[in-house]
C-alpha cells in the first residue's frame, strides 16, 4: 500500500471517528457507561476498557456548561453501575437503585474535573495527565471513603483475565493500573478528536502504544522469571451450594452439616493439610452451639485442621461474623472477627443519623453485627504455614490483604457466600478483587464460597483451579477441590511502598488543581 493510500485511509478513519463523536452527547455518555459495564463479568470484554471513556470525554468536551457535563457524568455512571451491578436486584431492587445513584455521584465528580481541565488554558499534555489523575482520584475517593467506601469493579479489575497486563499491580496496585488505562483512553481521545497538529496526534498515539507495550513487556518479564516454591501445602476448599432460602432454616441445619461432613470426608481422602469451609458454613453460633462439638469430632476423625466460617456470639449486642481454626485433634485454636462489615447488609451505619432506618433494615433481614478489632494470623502444626483470612467483601480492601502479608501470611484465605446474587456475573466480579490482592502482595489467595467462585489463585494472579461441575460451571454447584498450593511469596514493590500511590495521586492532583484554577481564571 502506498503512502498516499495510507494517508487517505487514515483520513477516512478520522472522519468516521469524528462523525461518531457528533452523536448526541447523552447517547455518547450512555455508551461509555455500557462499554465499561461489559468489561466486567458478564460478558467480561475487558479489552474495551482501553477505549470506553472516549465517548464520555467527547460528550463533556461538547458540553455548553458545567451542568451539562455533570449530567453526562450522571448518565454514564447510571449506565455503568446499573448494568454491571444489576445482580443487586436479587437482594433488593430499592437497594440496587440506591447504590446505582450513590455510586454514579463519583462519575459526576470525574465529569466536573474533566470539564474544568478541558476548559483551562494549560497544555494538552497537562490536560491529559489531569484527566487521567481525575479518574484515579474519583476512584480512590469512592473506594476508600469511610463507611460508604465500595471499591467494586475498579477500572483495573476489567483486566483480570489478561495475566501479563495485571502484573503492573505488583508495583502500584489496582489504582496504578487504573490510572494507566485512563491515560490510554485520554491519549486516544486527544489524538483522534481534538488536534489537527500531526505531531501532537502522533505523540499521543505513540504514548498510548508505548504504554501498552510497556505493560505487556513488564508482564512478560515478570511471568518469565522462574517460580521456585520452597514447599507445597495441600489445601482443600469446600463449596456446599446451600440455597440462601434455607441457609438459616432450623429444619435444614442437620442437612447442611451433613453436606459439609461429606465434603470434608472426601477432602480428607486426598490427604489435605488444611480443609476450608466457606463463610458462615456452620449454621449457628459456633462458639455457643452444642453441634460445634460434632465439627471438633470431625476434625479428629479426619486428622486434618479445619477452617470454619461461623458466627460468634458474645451478647445480644455483640455478634460477629467469624472464622475459626480447629486443630487436627479438634481443639479450638484461634478465631478472626470480620473487620469491614457491609453497610446496610450487616449493619446500619451512622446510627446517630440513620438509626430511624433500623426497623426497616430489620424487616429486610439486615444483620446487626459488630466489627472485629484486628487482623489475625493463623498458625497451626508447623510455624512455616501462617495464613490470614478475609471474609466476604473484605477482599476489595487492598490494605487488609497487605496487612496480612506484612504480618507474615504466606497465603490469604477468602471465605464468602455469593449465593445472594443468583446466576449473574457477581461471583466472577468478586473473584477479580481476589486476583488483584494476590498480584499486589505476591501471595497466593485461596477462595472458598458457599457457591462460586471457589478457586486457587497464584501469587501472579493465575487461576490454578476452581470447584466446577462436569460442565465446567463454577456457581451453584456442589463439590470440593484439593490442590498442592505453592508456598511462594514475592516481596513486591507494592508492599515496599507502592501502596502509597493513592497518596501520591492526591498530592500531584492537588498541585495540578492550582494550575487548572489559574488557567481557568486567565481563560475567563
Amino acid at each position: 500500500m502506498s503512502l498516499n493510500s495510507q494517508h487517505e485511509l487514515s483520513a477516512k478513519s478520522k472522519k468516521k471517528f469524528a462523525r461518531a463523536l457528533r452523536l448526541s452527547p447523552k447517547l455518547l455518555a450512555a455508551c461509555s457507561g455500557i462499554l465499561l459495564a461489559v468489561c466486567y463479568p458478564s460478558p467480561g470484554w475487558g479489552f474495551l476498557a482501553w477505549v470506553a471513556f472516549i465517548p464520555l470525554l467527547a460528550a463533556i468536551h461538547r458540553a455548553h456548561d458545567l451542568s451539562q457535563s455533570l449530567g453526562y457524568g450522571l448518565i454514564a455512571g447510571i449506565a455503568f453501575f446499573g448494568f454491571s451491578m444489576h445482580w443487586l436486584t436479587h437482594v433488593s431492587a430499592p437497594g440496587w437503585i440506591m447504590v446505582t445513584v450513590m455510586e454514579s455521584f463519583y462519575f459526576m465528580i470525574f465529569a466536573w474535573f474533566v470539564h474544568r481541565g478541558m476548559r483551562s488554558k494549560r497544555s494538552v499534555i497537562f490536560k491529559a495527565l489531569w484527566i487521567s489523575l481525575a479518574w484515579t482520584f474519583s476512584e480512590i475517593f469512592r473506594s476508600e471513603m469511610p463507611v460508604f467506601g465500595f471499591g467494586w469493579n475498579l477500572l483495573a479489575y476489567s483486566q483480570s483475565a489478561y495475566v501479563p497486563l495485571i502484573q503492573f499491580a505488583n508495583l502500584f496496585g489496582a489504582y496504578g493500573l487504573g490510572f494507566v488505562i485512563a491515560f490510554v483512553n485520554v491519549s486516544f481521545f486527544y489524538a483522534f478528536a481534538e488536534h489537527k497538529n500531526r505531531r501532537i496526534v502522533l505523540g499521543f498515539i505513540l504514548a498510548a502504544v508505548l504504554t501498552l507495550a510497556g505493560l505487556l513487556g513488564y508482564g512478560k518479564i515478570t511471568l518469565g522469571q522462574p517460580a521456585r516454591p520452597q514447599e507445597y501445602l495441600r489445601v482443600s476448599i469446600l463449596q456446599g451450594n446451600i440455597p440462601q432460602s434455607v441457609k438459616w432454616a432450623v429444619m435444614a441445619k442437620e442437612k447442611i452439616l451433613e453436606i459439609y461432613d461429606r465434603l470434608t470426608q472426601l477432602a480428607a481422602m486426598e490427604q489435605s493439610d488444611l480443609i476450608i469451609w466457606p463463610e458462615a458454613a456452620f449454621p449457628g453460633y459456633f462458639n455457643r452451639d452444642l453441634q460445634a462439638e460434632q465439627i471438633s469430632r470431625l476434625a479428629q476423625e479426619v486428622q486434618t485442621p479445619l477452617l470454619i466460617g461461623g458466627l460468634r456470639w458474645v451478647s445480644e449486642q455483640e455478634v460477629y461474623n467469624s472464622a475459626y481454626l480447629l486443630e487436627k485433634d479438634g481443639a479450638f485454636q484461634k478465631y478472626y472477627d470480620k473487620l469491614r462489615l457491609v453497610p446496610f447488609g450487616e449493619y446500619v451505619p451512622l446510627k446517630f443519623i440513620l438509626g430511624w432506618l433500623t426497623p426497616i433494615a430489620d424487616a429486610l433481614g439486615v444483620g446487626d453485627f459488630s466489627a472485629g478489632v484486628d487482623s489475625v494470623i493463623f498458625r497451626w502444626g508447623r510455624e512455616e504455614w501462617p495464613f490470614g483470612v478475609l471474609i466476604c467483601f473484605e477482599d476489595i480492601f487492598s490494605d487488609l490483604a497487605r496487612f496480612l502479608a506484612d504480618r507474615g501470611a504466606k497465603f490469604i484465605v477468602v471465605i464468602t457466600n455469593d449465593a445472594w446474587f443468583g446466576h449473574t456475573g457477581a461471583p466472577f466480579q468478586h473473584l477479580q478483587a481476589s486476583i488483584f490482592r494476590a498480584v499486589e502482595n505476591g501471595v497466593a489467595v485461596v477462595r472458598s464460597a458457599n457457591t462460586g467462585v471457589s478457586a486457587f489463585i497464584s501469587h501472579r494472579g493465575e487461576i490454578l483451579g476452581t470447584v466446577t461441575d462436569q460442565k465446567g460451571e463454577a456457581i451453584f454447584v456442589f463439590g470440593q477441590k484439593t490442590l498442592d498450593l505453592p508456598l511462594l511469596t514475592s516481596y513486591t514493590f507494592f508492599r515496599k511502598g507502592g501502596w502509597m500511590f493513592p497518596f501520591a495521586v492526591m498530592g500531584v492532583f492537588l498541585i495540578m488543581s492550582l494550575g487548572v484554577a489559574q488557567g481557568s481564571r486567565k481563560h475567563g
